[in-house]
């Protein structure tokens, strides 16, 4: 195996806390004898140990003497496993720390830690987490959704000429504008509620989803909070070009996580507000694939009552939950819809036919 791709194993396996001590040793000896390895190295890992309160004296000593004098012989220490860097920043329970603080040194990155610009530091992972902490606040994000699709499946389903979603965290509603307009979201219990005119909306359980309402479901549903979690912890992420006000993130699943349906992701996230302002989603399923877009159109004060159908509809209303037997809520989504949505509602009867 080249340097460069035992490298890359190297740095999954460590990101992943899947790290032998001796594979520790061996991602050291490829840095220090590859320095083309080392910015690669930098883009890969978290870099709060460096910039985080909890690196004391102690570990930057550590640090100096590893830079200053790397060992000859991998194979070979003069040091004892209480004097070794590692040793001495495990103390941190961050395993990596002293490999990740030892690359951004060698690189010269601390002078702009000097100059107090922490930013200036964040690679990939740290702008994914910045980006979790700007949605989390109570400001609701606007995003147009466009979606292209694969020969096989655009038969699936129509699908709506102009689509809305809404987000606030790990929140979204969607509208839905079409031969019908429809609003839908989903409850904390992952169940889906759909609005049927101004009166009316139901309840559908995930077990009873019919294969378009989970289409439609995998190709606009927003939970970004999760989302830039799941890419946080299996996903490699990498920078990329992009416009000069904003920094491109390109996401794709880690080995273990190749037959996921999501296969890669772009994330362009605004430079000064770290915002997302576009999200461009690839998925495979089937054999078929999908891409959606999602661009930012407009940021407003989030109002809570339209993340649940009742702020969505007009007083005297019915919302007909999962109590309701499946046939009467698959009738009165035919009746708003046609008879194309016949397959959106499964019982656990027409499942086992």
């Amino acid at each position: 195996m080249s340097p460069n791709a035992r490298c890359k194993d190297l740095i999954s396996k460590l990101v992943d806390d899947r790290i032998s001590d001796d594979e520790v040793t061996e991602l050291q000896s490829l840095l220090g004898n590859h320095p083309e390895l080392r910015s690669e190295f930098v883009d890969h890992l978290l870099l709060d140990t460096l910039l985080s309160e909890s690196l004391g004296q102690e570990p930057l000593i550590a640090l100096v003497d590893t830079i200053s004098e790397p060992p000859s012989d991998p194979q070979a220490s003069t040091k004892t496993p209480s004097e070794s860097p590692v040793t001495v920043l495990r103390g941190q329970n961050k395993p990596w720390g002293w490999l990740a603080a030892a690359a951004v040194l060698i690189v010269g990155l601390s002078y702009f830690f000097l100059q107090g610009d922490r930013l200036a530091l964040a690679g990939a992972s740290q702008l994914v987490q910045a980006a979790i902490h700007t949605h989390a606040a109570a400001i609701e994000r606007i995003y147009v959704v466009e979606v292209k699709r694969g020969p096989t499946n655009d038969k699936l389903v129509e699908l709506p000429r102009d689509v809305r979603v809404a987000t606030q965290g790990d929140k979204f509603w969607a509208q839905m504008r079409g031969q019908r307009e429809w609003v839908w979201g989903r409850n904390e219990a992952g169940a889906v509620w759909m609005t049927l005119g101004p009166k009316q909306a139901v309840v559908v359980n995930a077990e009873e989803m019919g294969m378009p309402l989970r289409y439609i479901g995998d190709l606009y549903s927003l939970h970004l909070e999760t989302l830039l979690k799941s890419f946080l912890k299996y996903y490699q992420l990498e920078l990329s070009d992009g416009p000069a006000d904003s920094t491109v993130i390109v996401a794709t699943p880690r080995r273990a996580w190749s037959n996921r349906p999501l296969k890669r992701a772009t994330i362009e996230v605004d430079r000064e507000t770290k915002v997302i302002r576009k999200l461009l989603l690839e998925r495979e399923v089937d054999g078929s694939n999908s891409v959606s877009t999602f661009t930012l159109v407009e940021s407003r004060l989030a109002d809570e009552s339209l993340y649940r159908p009742e702020g969505h509809l007009s007083a005297p209303y019915e919302i007909f939950g999962t109590e309701t037997q499946v046939s009467s809520r698959r009738e009165r989504v035919m009746n708003w819809f046609g008879s194309r949505a016949d397959r959106w509602l499964q019982s656990q009867d027409s499942k086992s036919q």
